[in-house]
């Protein structure tokens, strides 16, 4: 069988349109956590409804669990990522042990696949060429994973190109992404979410209470709330890093 991974993001809608466009069967899924932002769930869609795609909507269910969604029922609260915090005992994932891609992504989609009788997959994702630190990881596993924006040799530049000509788009610029405020984001861009939309991190702040812990190792999400809304380009050079949930 072969899975089109729907991130949400624009790259991954450009490489299943073309993918589609070009012929073969796939099964397209969407894994939402439930911090993905309004927009990327209504853009996943409109992509759904105008390509006649027919993507399944899966979410994490607490004790490696699953459930099947759609756009009405996904979650919007972060249920999802709640339930495999709690999970693993309230554990906070964190830049070195990232298990909320790994449980809520890759795993949630193989016990999906598993219970319909579905062992050996061909999974699509959307790497793109100018990503060579992201694909070259790929390539040294064994995964059985095919990256048709590298065979395309495909850059951001490309994708944008191409959205720039359709007649709808994804409502989502940086700093934000997908997961609203993932902890990959440097403090930079966290920073500037904090000053225009503070109520984004009300939901990691409360998670981080519970555990008494932190994503990030540096700095809590209310220290890092506090200090960006008092002062004007604190991290501006501090590094974000690639996650499965990437916009372009």
């Amino acid at each position: 069988m072969n899975i089109i991974n729907f991130s949400g993001g624009r790259t991954s809608a450009y490489m299943t349109k073309r993918l589609i466009d070009e012929g073969g069967e796939y099964l397209i899924t969407f894994q939402n956590t439930g911090k993905e932002l309004p927009q990327t769930l209504d853009f996943i869609e409109e992509c759904n409804k105008r390509w006649g795609l027919n993507i399944l909507w899966l979410e994490y269910r607490y004790g490696n669990n699953f459930e099947v969604v759609d756009y009405e029922t996904a979650s919007r609260d972060g249920r999802p990522f709640e339930e495999v915090i709690k999970h693993y005992k309230h554990f906070l994932p964190n830049q070195r042990m990232r298990y909320c891609t790994h449980e809520m992504k890759i795993k949630t989609l193989k016990r999906y696949l598993k219970s319909i009788g579905i062992k050996e997959y061909t999974s699509y994702n959307g790497i793109r060429y100018d990503e060579p630190r992201r694909w070259q990881k790929i390539k040294g596993t064994d995964m059985d994973i095919e990256l048709p924006l590298v065979k395309w040799k495909t850059t951001k530049a490309d994708v944008l190109e191409w959205w720039a000509k359709q007649d709808f788009d994804l409502k989502v610029n940086e700093p934000y992404g997908n997961c609203d405020c993932c902890f990959l984001k440097g403090k930079g861009k966290l920073g500037i979410i904090a000053k225009e939309k503070p109520e984004l991190f009300d939901w990691w702040i409360e998670r981080e209470k519970e555990a008494e812990s932190t994503f990030k190792k540096e700095i809590s999400y209310s220290d890092l709330k506090a200090k960006a809304q008092k002062q004007l380009g604190l991290w501006d050079d501090d590094p974000s890093f690639e996650c499965f949930c990437n916009i372009d």
